[in-house]
């Protein structure tokens, strides 16, 4: 059995691992089993080599190799920009809408575990603390869901209320310094405030499903207590509410991610990020 390599930063050193070089890997777009075959790749390397000390500039390098050799060029790119996370002056801010049912809140913690961010928030809690707080007479939007709040007029009134809310979320998280994730059918696209666009690095996306169908089957796997029927029975109104939120994505030049497929729509998502990290360093 070959020696452990060992990877040393700053004086201190600890053995080579595939699991934390494939999550490195997978922070750069690259699908699990794809990330674990790669990193096994720079651990065969690096036991060829026949170093017993590998420092992190050079394992870095030879990540690139690899992943130029195996992947090419866009990936390198990817990896680069996953890189330039910790060296942001300002915190990413990832803003992930889209209606009920399209598979938002799922690729809003599957992205943050890729990426190592720790707070993900739903508009959704935003809501429910008005509604905490607000009487059904004081702010009666707030006391339905996004679509039985009485049309798109409604829910223009709702997503208003909320705004002000995950406003404050994105200007703490600029005032710290902190990277987050925020998803939830208010997430109006474009209405973010300039000002707060300016002191963060933000990656914006709307979550679509075209297709109808599989919209619709999307709810009978649908997580928590609420049953299947009701959000069947708003089959239409929700539909009309994504239609609503395409036309604003399209108006804002904000990206529209179809999720048919949960992997691919992650990698899109994972693109995005690591566009808007490139464009601001």
């Amino acid at each position: 059995m070959p020696a452990e390599t060992i990877v040393v930063h700053k004086g201190h050193g600890l053995p080579y691992s595939k699991g934390l070089m494939a999550q490195s890997l997978q922070a750069s777009g690259l699908a699990p089993e794809r990330s674990f075959e790669l990193a096994r790749e720079i651990e065969r390397r690096l036991a060829l080599r026949g170093d017993r000390e590998v420092g992190v500039e050079g394992l870095d390098e030879l990540c690139l190799q690899v992943l130029r050799a195996e992947e090419g060029e866009s990936a390198v790119r990817r990896y680069k920009g996953w890189r330039r996370l910790d060296r942001l002056d300002r915190p990413l801010v990832v803003l992930i809408g889209g209606t009920t049912g399209v598979g938002k809140s799922t690729l809003a913690t599957m992205l943050a575990a890729r990426l190592g961010i720790r707070r993900v928030i739903a508009t959704d809690v935003v809501r429910q603390v008005l509604r905490a707080f607000f009487t059904r007479d004081a702010m009666p939007s707030v006391h339905h869901s996004a679509f039985d709040a009485g049309g798109l007029e409604g829910f223009s009134d709702q997503a208003g209320h909320v705004s002000t809310g995950i406003a404050a979320i994105v200007e703490r998280a600029a005032n710290e310094g902190e990277p987050i994730v925020v998803e939830g059918v208010h997430l109006v696209p474009g209405t973010l405030s300039s000002e707060l666009r300016a002191r963060c690095v933000l990656a914006e996306a709307l979550v679509v499903v075209g297709d109808e169908e599989l919209h619709r089957g999307h709810f009978s796997h649908r997580p928590g207590t609420r049953p299947a029927e009701r959000y069947l029975a708003s089959f239409d109104e929700i539909r009309g509410l994504q239609g609503h939120l395409v036309e604003r994505a399209r108006v804002a030049g904000v990206e529209l991610i179809d999720n048919e497929n949960v992997d691919a729509a992650l990698g899109r998502l994972m693109e995005l990020v690591l566009d808007a990290v490139e464009d601001a360093t």
